[in-house]
């Protein structure tokens, strides 16, 4: 800190100019990085006054340091103000003061795309700042003995810059002045692109302030603010006193109107991805006065219009007839007041009462409270558009309380009921239907007396309650009974259960036992498309946005999310039953064991093992028996091992296919027993014979399927055909040597295990031959046979080498 400064003259009448230089300042949680300032001034009223101070990289409070450490996390030295500008000049009596103060700090992303609402989206290559800029002009000059009888009409007819009679006082003007009066010629506060209309704005405000001689006062001459939105907040009085003593009160004197402001704009900058839309607009006053008793008249409701919700179908408008928020107080008595009624959101109004002391400007906390609430919708139906996608509801709900207790805690008496309520997502399969809900509010204390609710031939049960105090807690225990969890085509779930539910401000409770009663997994067909995790889509308000002002919001995003996570204690038992069948890309079994379903350190995993029920699987044309599925759970959910067998049946070798590895690795080899080279392995299990004698066009089927396994192509033409005719084999032989003209089609299905019928014929034959195949035995076969030859065979199958 380096200071050089000079005072001439003979007191009271002095002269001084000087400079500061202050580097590396710290003072408690606060520090300057760089201040400088330099000045020409006098005592007398008339001295000339030059002021110049400049501030730079300004911490006002050290940063908290965040719980984990992440990339976007502000460092620890980020200056809260980039640089402060003041300039001053004139004399005492009548002076000029110049400010500038830009801060790094942006304002909530709903301000900025309210502000952004209505103007033209900048060229890519256009600046826009990613600082908070705020600026203030005033002229005016201090006055250096208050008048005896000071009264707003006389301050009103002030001169901005007019000057101020001296009383002749020894003590210089600047230590004995009483006051300030002039005008603020400009104020603005401003952010994001060039063409972005300011957050704050109001020009040539008169004011008259005063601090010694008497109480301290200001008073504000009639004016107006614009604010961001187009808000325009206009008064016709506006002042403040101070208490003359320790016994009395502050004295306010307000009398304010809000212009007509269209809310969708600020709704759809605060929920962006919702869909808000709409002409409505809604206007104010309020009237604050505190004299021997505080009064206050505070009015927000609906001037015209009507708000809309726009969901992946419709445009759906809320149809509001009523809209209002007031605040009243008179005598002691504070009355919040709020209603809405709407053709598609229903009706909603509240009263509530606060006693206090007629000279509290604010009800204290320990007020008591008296009032009413009660909520009606006709039909939950109408805010599907305020669900996420896909989401919708329905049924009848009502609520009715009265409160009571403390201004700072007030409790609920009453009830919450609903009928023939319901929630379904046709997407996820999702309908839940009939319920019926009966909760009781006492005081701090919300209770479950009845909850029910249907979907598929079961019913789901919840039971428990919730404290509503200061630390909310809540315990729940659901009950399901043959429920339907999923119920789509390809996807059904029915499950019975129940499980225990905590929850608190910091964790998550969940211990149960659910098990499978029925159900079908068929991954044959995908799921509808979506974006990747990686993806964020960047809408048109943000476009307006720097790329800094983007990563500001994404840490400010992650620090809330961080900050807003729970601790989640998972300890559930998942049964599968009996009846779970799996069926997708030429695979169908059932699947039965148990699972136990943990979540440490917040990521889901599970533990147990998942064994199939036999089944079988379509490849090379052929429909292989699962002879042996385990799929292991030890850790994350999403990477099981895998230790699956399927063999082809009807063949005197063993042969098939084996899956090992993990499901994000998995390894597919073929086997055989006994073992075989890899060629004989493919023809066993393509053409159910060894590769000796194959004839051209069987050569050619092996040589296509080996490249199939080698690719992991899916399922061939053939395949899809012999699926859609209903056939488990389809195929066609070469004739002895190869011959074209002697080849034979043949079809067949698999009944069961040991049951196959067939049908053969060659392509130069007149008629055909039906197989009726019995697999009595590992090496014994019987099969009856009619049409072009009529016969019963025993077949006795060995081998040696």
């Amino acid at each position: 800190l380096t200071a050089n400064a000079q005072i001439n003259g003979r007191w009271p009448a002095l002269t001084s100019t000087g400079e500061l230089n202050a580097d590396a300042v710290r003072a408690g949680a606060a520090s300057v990085r760089h201040a400088q300032a330099s000045w020409s001034l006098g005592t007398s009223a008339d001295a000339k006054v030059a002021l110049q101070a400049t501030i730079d990289d300004a911490v006002l409070a050290r940063p908290v340091a965040p719980a984990k450490p992440t990339r976007k996390a502000p460092a620890a030295a980020d200056p809260a103000i980039e640089s402060v500008r003041v300039k001053l000049q004139g004399t005492a009596r009548e002076h000029r003061l110049d400010l500038q103060a830009i801060a790094k700090a942006l304002p909530p992303e709903w301000i900025t795309a309210l502000q952004s609402s209505g103007v033209a989206a900048p060229a890519p290559d256009s600046a826009a700042s990613d600082r908070t800029v705020a600026t203030l002009q005033a002229q005016g000059g201090l006055v250096d003995k208050a008048p005896a009888t000071a009264t707003a009409t006389a301050t009103a007819t002030a001169s901005a810059s007019a000057s101020t009679p001296s009383s002749g006082a020894p003590m210089p003007i600047w230590m004995g002045a009483a006051g300030w009066r002039g005008r603020i010629d400009q104020i603005a506060v401003k952010s994001g692109p060039a063409s972005a209309p300011p957050l704050l704005r109001a020009s040539a405000v008169q004011l008259d302030a005063q601090w010694a001689g008497a109480a301290p006062k200001l008073i504000v001459q009639p004016n107006r603010l614009e604010l961001v939105g187009g808000a325009t907040l206009a008064w016709t009085q506006l002042s403040w006193q101070g208490a003359a003593s320790a016994d009395q009160a502050a004295k306010i004197d307000v009398e304010a109107t809000l212009a007509p402001l269209r809310i969708a704009p600020l709704l759809a900058g605060i929920q962006p991805d919702f869909g808000w839309g709409g002409d409505l607009a809604l206007q104010g006053h309020a009237s604050i006065h505190s004299t021997a008793a505080f009064s206050a008249d505070v009015v927000i409701e609906r001037s015209s219009g009507d708000l809309t919700v726009t969901d992946e179908v419709q445009t759906l408008p809320l149809g509001l007839s009523d809209l209002r928020f007031a605040l009243g107080a008179s005598n002691g008595t504070w009355t919040f007041t709020q209603a809405l009624a709407g053709k598609t959101i229903g009706v909603a109004a509240g009263a509530l009462i606060a006693r206090t002391s007629p000279q509290a400007t604010l009800p204290p906390p320990d007020a008591p409270v008296e009032g009413v609430l009660q909520v009606n919708v006709a039909d939950l139906g109408s805010l599907g558009p305020w669900l996420a996608p896909g989401w919708r509801l329905g049924g009848v709900l009502e609520a009715k309380a009265t409160l009571a207790g403390r201004f700072g805690a007030p409790e609920y008496i009453g009830s919450v009921t609903g009928q023939k309520l319901g929630v379904r997502n046709f997407l996820l399969g999702v309908n839940v239907s009939d319920g019926d809900l009966a909760l009781s509010l006492r005081g701090a204390t919300a209770r479950i007396e009845r909850f029910t609710a249907r979907a598929g031939d079961g019913m789901v049960a919840v039971e428990g309650g919730a404290e509503l105090g200061s630390s909310p807690t809540a315990q729940l225990k659901l009950i399901a009974k043959q429920f339907r969890v999923l119920g789509r085509v390809d996807r059904r779930i029915v499950a019975s259960g129940q499980a225990d539910l905590k929850l608190d401000a910091e964790t998550i409770d969940l211990t149960g036992r659910f098990d499978v009663d029925q159900g079908l997994i068929d991954f044959s067909q995908a799921d509808a498309p979506r974006l990747a995790d990686d993806v964020d889509v960047v809408r048109g308000t943000e476009r307006m946005l720097t790329a800094a002002q983007l990563e500001a919001q994404a840490a400010a995003k992650a620090a809330k999310a961080a900050e807003t996570k729970r601790q989640v204690n998972l300890d559930l038992q998942l049964g599968l039953g009996k009846d779970l069948k799996l069926r997708g890309h030429g695979f169908a079994t059932g699947l039965v064991g148990d699972l136990h379903l943990t979540a440490p350190a917040g990521h889901l995993a599970a533990t147990g093992t998942i064994r199939t029920d036999g089944g079988t699987y379509n490849a090379y044309g052929q429909k292989l028996v699962v002879d042996k599925g385990a799929i292991t759970f030890i850790g994350p959910i999403d990477n099981p091992r895998l230790d699956i067998e399927a063999t082809r049946p009807k063949t005197d070798v063993r042969v098939g296919v084996a899956i090992s590895g993990t499901a994000q690795n998995p390894r597919i080899r073929l086997f055989s027993e006994p073992d075989l080279s890899e060629v004989d392995k493919l023809s066993w299990l393509v053409m159910g014979r060894a590769s000796d004698g194959l004839g051209r066009t069987e050569t050619a089927l092996v040589q296509r399927a080996a490249l199939a396994l080698l690719s992991g192509e899916g399922e061939g033409t053939t395949e899809k055909i012999t699926k859609a005719i209903g056939l488990d084999e389809f195929s066609i032989g070469s004739g002895e040597g190869g011959d074209v003209r002697s080849s034979v089609i043949s079809v067949g299905k698999q009944i069961s295990e040991r049951w196959y019928v067939g049908y053969e014929q060659g392509l130069n034959a007149t008629g055909g031959s039906f197989q009726l195949i019995y697999r009595l035995a590992k090496r014994f076969t019987l099969r009856a046979q009619s049409g072009s030859d009529n016969s019963v065979d025993g077949i006795w199958t060995w081998r040696w080498k």
